[in-house]
């Protein structure tokens, strides 16, 4: 992880705003502003969102804004994170830029799990599309569910083993 002052912040650089239960992800884009991908009213707006049925997972529609750090921020805290430099190679700041343009203003689906701020942002850094948030969020409830599934099937060998002694 890199960290440099907001003074040095460079074109690409990844923001993460910690927002208490969550990490927003922005991008820095220069002059003092960023770009992000939000939703209307947040993920928790049921008029644009949709939950899978198979995966669980959110979907709704998100906005690609450009706002200065600062507004977005918030009373917040946050700081550069570019992660990922150790694994990609950051993308040409013109090539940043050139997607940023393109993507100003567009409306794009946003997805809790497939498509987050986070992956908006990656996106746009490295050309990859990755979340550490939705993956670790992912793990935990997988080996939340194996937990689950293990104390069940202890449960089920154990009731068939009271059965089995009490039939005889």
């Amino acid at each position: 992880m890199q960290t440099r002052s907001p003074t040095t912040m460079k074109i690409g650089d990844m923001i993460e705003i910690n927002r208490g239960l969550y990490k927003h992800w922005a991008l820095y884009i220069g002059h003092g502003k960023v770009i992000q991908l939000i939703t209307p009213d947040g993920p928790s707006r049921v008029s644009f969102c949709s939950v899978s049925s198979f995966s669980g997972s959110v979907a709704c529609k998100g906005t690609v804004t450009i706002e200065t750090l600062q507004d977005v921020a918030s009373r917040n805290t946050y700081k550069i994170n570019n992660y990922l430099d150790d694994e990609y190679k950051p993308r040409p700041t013109d090539v940043i830029m050139g997607d940023v343009d393109k993507l100003r203003g567009s409306t794009i689906k946003y997805d809790l799990l497939g498509n987050n701020c986070e992956h908006f942002v990656t996106f746009l850094r490295y050309g990859k599309s990755k979340s550490k948030q939705a993956d670790d969020f992912l793990k935990d409830l997988l080996a939340g569910t194996a937990g689950l599934l293990g104390v069940l099937a202890a449960f089920a060998a154990s009731t068939a083993a009271a059965a089995s002694t009490l039939s005889k």
